[in-house]
């Protein structure tokens, strides 16, 4: 039997069991994923310039060959994540949990979602995960990509609804079908959805903080007092400034054990027994739970992602689980040497500081926030409608009087971040 060739302008839909022909790439059903026409794309390539102390943005290094930066893309990415229509109520939006105005979180303990649902994780900045390996504490999401697709569908964040439905919503939008065809060549699709949304968060940069100018030669930058909080902190001081003190202890707070490199994250999982009661049980598993059946890993159990340590006074509350109101307070539970469990992790040890390298630790803590680099919030494309919503709106913290008219089901407490 002669076999026929497969068709080649047949491509599997991701995610999906069927495929989509080139003919079918602008049926509206298609909301995953299309072909795209080239000669509808009219977008720029963009080179963001990143602060001084960060990375340069790289091609197919730091930024994805899948989805390289245009002026376009980000401009898109933007609208949709300043969109409360997003959202199942057109309430919320990504910006509600990652206010750049909040150091891109929230300030809250315990991220508050739709109608006020709380979730049962403290919101992370959005600051710096272009150089992030994998997102949410429990680094579950692979890319940026992967993770913006997962809070518009969960019922306790922006509502309980199918990426479909979003979709269609959005591409009843006139200026968002005009704007996927200029940028992606289709239709308003998830994957455009997903790159664009990721290409916005990647211009969300700290540095040029007072600990990049230091390391720049601007010795001033930093007080005497941060100097020495940065040798505790496990960094040594340029050998060429004059101010090098005596009796300081290189390491002794054992930060960059987690905390290091130009991100100051190891990007890896750790316990620290955040959590953890009297008993040693712990209240969230963590890591593990995310972790694939049959790549089930002890050392994860209780685990959680190291973030970043930059911005660091401008996203309190800390830890995954919000417990922490301060930088004193997080100092406090590190010098204490965390909350004993089966799995703490062995670099969790009391540090012994006195009260002079606790406040030492913690203005150098303050010496990596960065320059702050305010955010113009979009003009959002008229619905149907005719009317455009105000993306201000949606910077409120959601009241929990919608949750009880929407009847939304709140029992899962970690669907967040």
């Amino acid at each position: 039997m002669v076999r026929k060739p497969l068709m080649a302008f047949m491509v599997l839909a991701i995610g999906t069991n069927f495929a989509i022909s080139a003919d079918q790439a602008s049926i509206p059903g298609n909301y995953q994923v299309q072909i795209p026409d080239s000669s509808k794309i009219h977008d720029q390539p963009i080179e963001v310039q990143v602060p001084k102390g960060l990375p340069m943005l790289t091609p197919n290094a730091v930024v994805p060959a899948s989805n390289p930066l245009t002026a376009g893309k980000i401009e898109l990415g933007k609208q949709l994540y300043f969109d409360p229509r997003v959202s199942s109520n057109g309430t919320v939006s990504c910006a509600t949990c990652h206010n750049p105005e909040k150091g891109w979180a929230d300030a809250q303990k315990l991220t508050i979602g739709i109608g006020g649902a709380v979730n049962g994780r403290n919101s992370p900045t959005v600051l710096n995960t272009v150089y992030s390996k994998n997102l949410f504490w429990d680094g579950r999401a692979p890319s940026l990509e992967a993770q913006s697709q997962g809070p518009p569908q969960a019922a306790t964040e922006m509502g309980k609804q199918t990426h479909e439905q979003i979709i269609e919503r959005l591409a009843a939008i006139p200026g968002y079908q005009i704007q996927f065809s200029k940028v992606f060549g289709t239709g308003v699709t998830l994957d455009g959805f997903a790159k664009a949304i990721a290409s916005f968060e990647r211009t969300a940069l700290s540095g040029n903080s007072a600990y990049d100018r230091y390391s720049t030669g601007e010795f001033k930058a930093l007080s005497e007092s941060a100097k020495r909080g940065m040798i505790l902190y496990g960094l040594r001081l340029d050998q060429e400034d004059e101010y090098q003190p005596e009796n300081v202890t290189l390491k002794k707070a054992n930060c960059t054990s987690c905390h290091l490199g130009t991100n100051f994250s190891d990007d890896q999982f750790h316990n620290l027994g955040v959590g953890a009661d009297k008993d040693g049980k712990l209240a969230d598993l963590g890591r593990w739970v995310a972790e694939a059946v049959g790549s089930k890993n002890t050392a994860s159990i209780g685990a959680f992602k190291t973030p970043t340590v930059r911005d660091v006074t401008r996203t309190a509350p800390y830890m995954h689980d919000g417990s922490e109101a301060t930088l004193e307070s997080v100092i406090e539970y590190y010098n204490k040497g965390g909350n004993p469990n089966p799995y703490l992790s062995k670099d969790m040890k009391p540090l012994k500081l006195t009260d002079q390298e606790k406040k030492d630790l913690v203005n150098f803590l303050k010496s990596l926030d960065g320059e702050v680099v305010p955010v113009a919030l979009p003009k959002l494309p008229a619905g149907p409608d005719g009317l455009s919503p105000d993306p201000r709106a949606a910077l409120a913290v959601p009241t929990a009087t919608k949750a009880a008219a929407l009847k939304l089901n709140v029992h899962s407490t970690i669907q967040g971040d």
